[in-house]
């Protein structure tokens, strides 16, 4: 397995994905329909290839849409937005994202605990009984 980027100085980590079963089960249907065999990448891109991608589909989205700022969108911003969303609007617990993600220490995932979204507060008190 690729080692991930390495911000410790001790030469990276592997990282593993964690999938819906539906999506998983998408990637077996593609793995057999394409014969790929179980050692085989399902998209062969470099990590600088990746970047390359993400920056290109940035850069559409800011002219499809002409939101300028969408063209500085970069892959950590993809990661930082992925926790995001887990830990705010799924509320998922900050040490599963921290194991899933890759982040080490509490002190490198807080940054990513944003204030929560008003669809998300609405739903935290749903229900909420003061009686």
């Amino acid at each position: 397995m690729p080692e991930g980027k390495d911000t410790t100085g001790n030469g990276g980590k592997p990282r593993d994905a964690y999938l819906l079963p539906s999506t998983e089960r998408d990637l077996h249907q593609y793995q057999q329909a394409n014969d790929l065999r179980s050692s085989d990448p399902f998209i062969d891109l470099s990590e600088s290839g990746v970047r390359a991608v993400v920056k290109r589909v940035a850069e559409r989205t800011a002219e499809a849409t002409g939101e300028e700022d969408y063209q500085y969108v970069s892959s950590h911003d993809l990661r930082r937005q992925y926790a995001q969303r887990l830990l705010v609007d799924e509320s998922m617990n900050p040490r599963v994202v921290m194991a899933v993600s890759g982040w080490d220490s509490w002190q490198a995932i807080e940054p990513y605990l944003n204030a929560p979204s008003e669809q998300v507060i609405n739903d935290a008190f749903e229900g909420v009984s003061f009686a």
